[in-house]
């Protein structure tokens, strides 16, 4: 029964996606890059998970990484803000389930991240941000309040939006975006990103690293409520904001662990229809 409302969804949309768009291929073998796929009145992909999305939909491990590791250029670091304006405008256009804030000449990339930071080389990790100032201890680093924040609340409607973007940017979002269960703080909190949520920052948040590639490395932002004495009761259940655990000097690299906001085994993306 799961399935068939699946099926019947997945037609009721396709439907109107396919008066939206010019670029359809009937022969799937032969379909660009540019070309939506459409077989059996539905897109090849209507039913893909994450995991079929990144690798057959997309080739994302051939498409990011390939063999060879190179230094991260300004020419890469403009390309990368590039796409999170068109991810921005897709999202605001498309979805809109959260408000998106627009850039401003005082902000034009950052919202999420509400310290000065930049993106540099982070060597074996690739891209990474690093603080351009000295962060105090128990500042706020990060939240997603600041108007930067994509949210799904379904599959089927992350789906297409990935599924119609171009392959590069497509297998960024995919990286880019976590999926996570945020728990209520009252019994009739409206907030529509309490429960099994897609989250996808439109800016350089996107690219801190988790700690422990390195060593000895250890995470200096952490999801929490600052406000709150008890050190235990500080670190609750992540909600939206991160702080610093530590004073953070100028030119030192900002890591969380990704384990304060995603299961291990990512099994929420199947609960969520991906």
């Amino acid at each position: 029964m799961k399935k068939l409302l699946s099926i019947i969804s997945a037609l009721v949309w396709c439907a109107a996606f396919a008066e939206e768009i010019d670029n359809i291929a009937t022969d799937c073998a032969s379909a660009s890059e540019q070309e939506v796929c459409i077989e059996n009145d539905l897109p090849t992909w209507w039913d893909y998970s994450i995991d079929d999305l990144f690798e057959k939909l997309f080739n994302c491990g051939e498409t990011l990484y390939g063999d060879t590791q190179v230094p991260v250029t300004e020419k890469d670091i403009e390309k990368v803000q590039q796409k999170f304006n068109e991810l921005r405008d897709k999202y605001a256009e498309e979805v809109n389930l959260w408000p998106i804030q627009q850039p401003t000449p005082e902000n034009s990339a950052s919202l999420m991240t509400v310290t000065s930071v930049e993106i540099k080389d982070a060597g074996k990790k690739g891209k990474g941000i690093f603080a351009t100032e000295r962060i105090k201890k128990g500042s706020l680093v990060m939240s997603l309040n600041a108007g930067n924040v994509g949210v799904f609340k379904e599959g089927v409607t992350w789906r297409k939006f990935v599924a119609t973007l171009p392959r590069e940017t497509a297998c960024n979002f995919i990286e880019w975006c976590w999926i996570q269960e945020i728990m209520p703080e009252t019994e009739n909190e409206s907030d529509i990103r309490t429960g099994l949520t897609i989250f996808c920052a439109f800016d350089e948040s996107n690219l801190m690293n988790t700690a422990g590639w390195e060593d000895g490395e250890e995470a200096n932002i952490r999801c929490g409520d600052y406000s709150i004495e008890n050190e235990e009761e500080r670190w609750g259940p992540c909600r939206f904001d991160y702080y610093a655990t530590k004073d953070i000097e100028a030119g030192e690299e900002l890591l969380m662990n990704y384990s304060e906001f995603e299961d291990e085994d990512q099994h929420q993306w199947t609960d969520i229809g991906l």
